[in-house]
């Protein structure tokens, strides 16, 4: 989940809450941040620390490090850190990572999101790993928009995030309104998705509202599916979106099949 916190002290007091849930279930604790275990409410940190239950790193450490940060080297780097704690013995890993300072870099904002989408199918792909990403509200409002759309679970602020896009089932998921001052977020998110050619499904049951600029880019992301030989399955669309598709011409410009759940 994307935890977008006002100030310090809600920010330690949810991430207590949530490394200690962690702790309940036996998995092992990374923590990045600066400074901020410190200012965490966990019981005997350097006892945890010298067992290997709880790892605290730097944004730099975790994420920059000496070749630069990537989505791809980023998951390697969970990837090899959720196998680590499974051999070690624990259930699992947990994750909290304050990074609003990635998310008000310039040059590292737009990959941030990025690994952020990328991280929600690598979660989702059962890696043993959960995670709580924290930004702070006035890092970047534009920037924490960007990465907040991409998370399954959000607290902000009430508005800051009109629509979500995520991993479910196996399945990308669009939930929320997307309108046309989303529809760029929108088309950035799915142009960098890491779903797999061929067919690429995309659950609308949690949309609530789509308008034309919306349409266009589903459209676009169809039209671009089938150039490399691929399709799109809308599923559970309503049955406005359905009767809009053909009546904008999409249908001849960008084919794609509707489905429903059984």
């Amino acid at each position: 989940m994307c935890w977008v916190y006002r100030d310090d002290a809600e920010l330690h007091a949810v991430g207590t809450r949530f490394l200690a849930g962690g702790l309940a279930r036996g998995e092992r604790l990374l923590c990045v941040g600066v400074d901020l275990v410190e200012h965490l409410g966990l019981d005997d940190v350097d006892r945890l620390v010298a067992a290997g239950t709880l790892v605290v790193l730097t944004p730099d450490e975790a994420y920059v490090g000496a070749g630069g940060f990537t989505a791809e080297k980023q998951r390697a780097f969970y990837d090899t850190a959720s196998r680590r704690a499974r051999t070690d013995g624990y259930t699992g890993l947990r994750v909290l990572a304050e990074l609003s300072s990635l998310a008000g870099d310039p040059g590292h904002a737009r990959e941030l999101a990025r690994w952020e989408h990328h991280a929600d199918q690598f979660i989702g792909s059962d890696a043993g790993m959960s995670a709580m990403c924290a930004y702070r509200a006035d890092a970047s409002p534009a920037a924490v928009t960007d990465i907040a759309a991409v998370h399954p679970a959000v607290h902000a602020p009430d508005g800051a995030v009109p629509f979500r896009v995520f991993f479910d089932r196996g399945r990308l998921a669009l939930s929320g309104d997307v309108d046309t001052l989303g529809a760029d977020r929108l088309a950035r998110i799915l142009d960098v998705s890491p779903i797999p050619a061929g067919t690429r499904s995309l659950d609308l049951s949690e949309l609530d509202f789509a308008d034309v600029a919306a349409c266009r880019v589903l459209a676009a992301w169809a039209r671009a599916a089938a150039q490399d030989g691929g399709r799109v399955q809308l599923w559970n669309a309503t049955a406005l979106l359905r009767r809009m598709w053909p009546a904008m011409g999409l249908d001849a410009w960008a084919p794609v099949q509707f489905a429903a759940a059984a």
